[in-house]
C-alpha cells in the first residue's frame, strides 16, 4: 500500500535526519518541519454506497476503527466531554479531562459552534459546496485563539479545505503537531471519514485526502515501537472498505501486532 510505504518513509527520514527538539512534556523528540501524507482513496460510487480500494489504517501493526469512528462520532456532534469514548472503553482523552470529563470548547466545539457564537463550520461548508462547487472558500478552522486557554489542548489538526474537481472531492489538512507513531495514524483514519461524511453530504466521489504536518515528530520513547513497526512486512494491497450513512466497513483489513509506546502527556 502507497500511503504506509511513505508514512515508513517518513518515520525513517525523522528518525535519520530530524532535529532534536525539547517539548512540553519533557520527553523530547526528533522532528521535521513541514512533511506530507498523501492518500488517493481510489473511490467510486455504487448505488448508495461509496466503495474504495485504499483506507489509509496501517497493516504493519494494530489499528483499531473503534478509536477513530469514536473519535469521529464526538467530532462531528460538537461534544467538549469524554462520555462517549468512556461508553466506548476508549481512553485516548483520559489524561486531559477534568474529572467530570470536560475538555473545554476544543474541536467539536469550533466546528459546529465556532467561539460560541452558533456558527456551524460543517454545515455552512457543506452548503457551500452544494452551491458553489468551484468555490475557494469551503474552509474549516479549528484554531481559536479567543478561547484556547479554556481548551485542554490546542487543536492539533487546525484546518480542512475541499476542492472539487469533476465530481470528485478532495481535502487538504494542516496539522500543526504530529505525534507521527501514536496520533497521526489514527489522524488520517478521522479525516478519511471526514472526506467520506462530506462526499455522502455533497453527493461527490471522495478522492484524495492530503496533509501537511508543521512539525512531524516521534517522541524519543517511541524510537523501540517504531522500529519493530519498521520491520514489518505489512499488506502490499489497499484496504478496501465500503461507506454508506455513516457507516464504514473496512473488508480485508489484516492488521500487524499490537505495538505500544507510552503517550507523552
Amino acid at each position: 500500500m502507497m500511503y504506509e510505504k511513505n508514512y515508513k518513509n517518513l518515520l525513517g527520514e525523522i528518525i535519520m535526519s530530524g532535529s532534536f527538539r525539547e517539548d512540553r512534556t519533557g520527553v523530547g523528540t526528533k522532528a521535521l518541519f513541514n512533511q506530507q501524507l498523501k492518500v488517493d482513496l481510489l473511490a467510486v460510487k455504487k448505488n448508495e454506497k461509496i466503495v474504495g480500494e485504499n483506507f489509509p489504517i496501517l497493516t504493519g501493526k494494530h489499528m483499531s476503527q473503534k478509536i477513530f469512528d469514536t473519535e469521529f462520532e464526538w467530532f462531528l456532534n460538537g461534544e467538549t466531554n469524554i462520555k462517549r469514548f468512556k461508553d466506548n472503553n476508549v481512553t485516548i482523552w483520559d489524561n486531559w479531562a477534568t474529572p467530570e470529563g470536560d475538555l473545554g470548547p476544543v474541536y467539536g466545539y469550533q466546528l459546529r459552534n465556532f467561539n460560541g457564537q452558533g456558527i456551524d463550520q460543517l454545515k455552512d461548508t457543506i452548503d457551500s459546496i452544494n452551491n458553489r462547487r468551484h468555490g475557494r472558500r469551503h474552509v474549516i478552522n479549528l484554531w481559536n485563539p479567543a478561547m484556547i486557554k479554556d481548551m485542554a489542548l490546542p487543536p492539533c489538526y487546525l484546518y480542512f479545505q475541499f476542492y472539487v474537481d469533476h465530481g470528485f472531492l478532495n481535502m487538504f489538512v494542516v496539522q500543526r503537531s504530529g505525534d507521527m507513531f501514536l496520533g497521526v495514524p489514527y489522524d488520517v483514519c478521522l479525516f478519511t471519514k471526514m472526506l467520506l461524511y462530506v462526499a455522502n453530504e455533497t453527493n461527490t466521489i471522495p478522492k484524495k485526502v492530503e496533509v501537511s504536518i508543521i512539525d512531524a515528530h516521534i517522541y524519543l520513547n517511541h524510537f523501540d515501537a517504531v522500529t519493530e513497526y519498521m520491520q514489518s512486512e505489512g499488506s502490499k494491497e489497499g484496504v478496501e472498505f465500503e461507506y454508506q450513512s455513516g457507516n464504514l466497513q473496512l473488508k480485508n483489513y489484516k492488521p500487524g501486532p499490537k505495538i505500544n509506546a507510552p503517550v507523552a502527556i
